[in-house]
């Protein structure tokens, strides 16, 4: 059994004035294209209720909720799949395209999901039966609120243990446990109901590695799981979720590379737990859980133990039988997580660790830190850096405030200088600039005027390096870069202007600030390439959820010049160095996974520099023996001090270890 390091536990809530009641933020979008990012017109929304229109298939769905939609939705993944795989998917697709379902009611009688043989995994010599290769799925809705997938009432074959998915993204009946493919998928502006009387029912069989995006989502009727996470690897970030009814909210499981963040979720009446985590890792924020038979579950799989972090949460109306989090394996951060109504507060195997009440800040495992004194007092705590939520953008349903790119003159063909055409479109006035085609090409950088407030790329690929787009103007209202492949590209912040990066990445380095003095803010959820250059973070509040960054060099994650850099889920891979942070950088890093696959390093090389800074770090890794040395290196002044991998927490399996909580700052 692990030895319990660290405890601040607040039983009596007058001791705490505030505690934030997680919850779905509701954000109440109504996505609307205009006709010129449709198939039909040339763009690439394939509109579920205009398949015959746009050649995909010969009945359209109907979305009236007493026709069944299955087939014609089926045969939509199936046309994006059977493209993306002409197209050279699943390694390194270059084309993107979305399944778009308007407004509706769409009653299918068997699981959405591609139709045929399975897509073989894209790695040479890896091929099995058990690994599969899909990539690129995304079903989008018009609304949460309008859009709903509903299991017809007593469906053949959702019969009580079936455990069988009403939309899935795999082949859940092939036994796939594996994808190495940049999977990319996306679900968002969606409800599922499982119906009346399947009791076998899952309501979202979902995944994806790299970057894969959840968002906006509801689910509800009842059954097995909710929310069913099951294959490796499994990445991303989810986000506004409504989970109702199921003997399970929220189902991780997959393999230890896997590491999603999950925030702003609301889980009511659940048989067994809100959420079970079984082998893998996950960061979760802001989660609010009602009526269930425990609130977080933590076991092992196989050999491989569970590592979760949970911050600014709630789980309420339990049962004085029931406990509010077991870890019957594994390893827990806890911080302002309020467990009330269950009999104990947190259990480890049969050993009742925590009461019910509010957890202040409460860790499994052992804790380290650069001030000695701090570890014989046992007061470490976590940095607990100020967290801001991302801002919410309304959505322009003014279609005269949309610019095409291509109206202005951009030909989309991968090939052609479109520099000048988008550059008229930005420079419009309009407050949205859309790219309709798949790909453009941009022979310099692009200036971003103040009057643009959204660039929405639709998973548009931006051809050639170097700097893309400049965001020089001055403005006190939030730009959004949405959706946007930058092939090796990035984005020059050189204005005091907030900026919000949404799905938008480079295989290169997607960021770099230029800012001359502290304070603008950069939001950036789900993105690759954030952070990966030394100095590419300075003078810049940054608040990341979830990035991926797996480059052959070394320092993955960088905090630079007075900057405070926040990141909420993370996945690296290689065993290049991974984190650093100097110049008076202030570095919080809430959970995610150094994966050890791919390119190995020799000699082992520093894993985590801190270099008069200030850092919290909570991760775990994956892969084979492969090492950093040391794990830790931390300078202050002229004290420097190091820690090597196996002064951490065993993971269980291999050499992989947790880092239960690493601090060293406020000296």
């Amino acid at each position: 059994m692990m030895k319990f390091n660290r405890m601040v536990i607040v039983c009596s809530l007058l001791l705490i004035s505030v505690v934030l009641h997680a919850q779905d933020r509701n954000i109440g979008v109504n996505e609307v294209y205009p006709p010129a990012m449709f198939k039909e017109n040339g763009g690439r929304f394939i509109n579920v209720k205009k398949l015959v229109e746009s050649g995909i298939y010969t009945e359209n769905a109907v979305g009236n909720g007493f026709n069944d939609d299955s087939d014609a939705i089926i045969a939509a993944m199936d046309w994006v799949m059977n493209r993306l795989r002409a197209a050279g998917q699943p390694c390194g697709w270059t084309e993107s395209w979305y399944i778009y379902f308007p407004n509706g009611t769409y009653q299918v009688s068997k699981p959405l999901v591609y139709s045929g043989d399975p897509v073989p995994d894209c790695v040479p010599g890896q091929v099995s039966a058990n690994r599969e290769g899909t990539a690129g799925l995304k079903l989008v809705g018009q609304s949460r609120e309008g859009v709903v997938i509903r299991l017809k009432d007593n469906a053949a074959g959702f019969e009580a243990g079936m455990k069988k998915p009403v939309v899935s993204f795999s082949k859940f009946d092939k036994g796939t446990i594996f994808n190495n493919a940049p999977a990319g998928f996306q679900f968002r502006n969606i409800s599922i109901h499982t119906g009346n009387g399947n009791p076998g029912a899952i309501g979202l069989d979902f995944y994806g590695a790299n970057t894969a995006r959840l968002d906006n989502v509801k689910i509800t009727g009842g059954g097995e799981i909710g929310l069913h996470v099951r294959i490796g690897s499994a990445h991303g970030y989810y986000s506004n979720l409504i989970i109702d009814g199921f003997k399970y909210g929220i189902y991780l499981d997959g393999n230890t590379e896997s590491h999603p963040a999950i925030e702003y979720v609301s889980l009511n009446h659940l048989s067994e737990s809100g959420i079970l985590l079984s082998g893998i890792s996950t960061s979760l924020r802001k989660i609010y859980c009602s009526d269930a038979g425990s609130g977080l579950i933590l076991q092992k799989k196989g050999l491989c133990l569970p590592h979760a972090v949970i911050v600014d949460s709630k789980f309420e109306n339990g049962t004085a039988l029931n406990t509010g989090i077991r870890i019957n394996d594994g390893f827990l951060f806890a911080r302002n997580v309020e467990l009330s109504g269950y009999g104990t507060g947190i259990k480890m195997a049969e050993a009742v660790v925590a009461a019910a009440g509010i957890i202040e800040e409460y860790s499994s495992g052992s804790f380290k830190a650069f001030s000695a004194s701090r570890v014989r007092s046992g007061n470490v705590k976590s940095m607990n850096l100020a967290v801001e939520d991302y801002p919410l953008i309304p959505w322009e349903g003014n279609f005269s405030e949309w610019a095409n790119v291509d109206d202005y003159g951009a030909i989309g063909d991968g090939l052609t200088d479109d520099m000048a055409a988008i550059q008229l479109a930005l420079n419009a006035g309009k407050k949205v600039v859309f790219l309709p085609k798949n790909k453009y090409r941009i022979s310099g950088t692009l200036s971003i005027p103040a009057a643009v407030k959204q660039v929405l790329g639709a998973g548009a690929r931006i051809e050639t390096g170097g700097v893309k787009f400049e965001v020089n103007a001055v403005s006190a209202e939030t730009l959004l870069l949405r959706d946007i492949e930058l092939t090796s590209g990035s984005v020059k912040h050189s204005g005091n202007r907030q900026l919000f990066l949404e799905s938008t990445s480079s295989a290169g380095n997607v960021y770099t600030s230029f800012l001359t003095s502290p304070g603008t803010k950069v939001f950036a959820n789900n993105i690759h390439g954030f952070a990966r250059l030394d100095g590419t973070i300075k003078y810049v509040d940054a608040y990341v959820r979830f990035v991926n960054n797996e480059k052959a060099d070394h320092f993955q994650l960088n905090a630079g010049t007075n900057s405070k850099l926040w990141i909420f889920g993370f996945k690296t891979e290689k065993t290049f160095s991974v984190m650093k942070a100097r110049d008076a950088a202030k570095m919080e890093v809430l959970g995610g996974v150094l994966n050890r696959y791919s390119k190995d390093v020799e000699p082992d090389p520093v894993g985590i520099l801190n270099d008069n800074s200030d850092i919290s770090v909570i991760a775990a890794t994956s892969g084979p023996d492969r090492n950093w040395n040391p794990m830790i290196l931390d300078i202050q002044g002229s004290v420097t001090k190091s820690w090597l991998m196996n002064e951490f927490s065993f993971r269980g399996w291999g050499t992989n270890i947790v880092i239960p909580l690493y601090v060293s700052y406020g000296f």
